[in-house]
């Protein structure tokens, strides 16, 4: 008797069919496996996009917040539109309370510089699945109100300078 793959030639010449005992259904178990995988990876990268995201709503928030307290210590400035405090550190409060609740913030207003630093818990879109259904995030925001001295001693509060450049 000769083995050739899958038939078996008898010296009669006769063909016959023989299934090989070694391969019998091991591509199920293989595609179940990656399909878990992929499942895994596909999880890992929404809750990575989705912390991600948290930090950068976070950080435009907490921007907002400066630029609030900024529009507070200057009223000609832009950011000072919807601005009804007088106060900076009330002002950035009023803004975190109506448009980012649950952000906590530390404003302090120096000499020449106005800086938040924000942080809050945020949930994460499949975190759960990898131990951390929230994350806590801190970021930090600074801004100096704009007020530079001209060459004829006069206080200007405009992105253009007396020659018309951008400072």
């Amino acid at each position: 008797m000769i083995t050739l793959g899958r038939r078996r030639r008898h010296s009669a010449g006769q063909c016959l069919e023989v299934a090989d005992p070694v391969d019998r259904g091991s591509v199920t178990p293989l595609i179940i496996g990656m399909l878990v995988c992929l499942l895994v990876l596909t999880a890992g990268v929404t809750a990575a996009g989705s912390a991600f995201l948290a930090g950068q709503r976070l950080q435009g928030l907490c921007d907002g917040a400066v630029a609030a307290a900024v529009g507070a210590l200057n009223p000609r400035r832009e950011s000072a539109e919807g601005v009804s405090v007088a106060d900076p550190i009330a002002a950035a409060n009023e803004y975190l309370r109506v448009r980012g609740p649950g952000v906590g913030a530390v404003v302090s207003v120096g000499v020449d510089t106005v800086t938040a630093q924000c942080s809050n818990e945020a949930p994460i879109t499949f975190g759960g699945l990898f131990g951390y259904p929230t994350l806590f995030r801190t970021v930090t925001s600074n801004s100096e109100p704009i007020y530079k001295q001209s060459a004829l001693g006069s206080t200007f509060d405009s992105p253009a300078g007396p020659e018309g450049t951008l400072i």
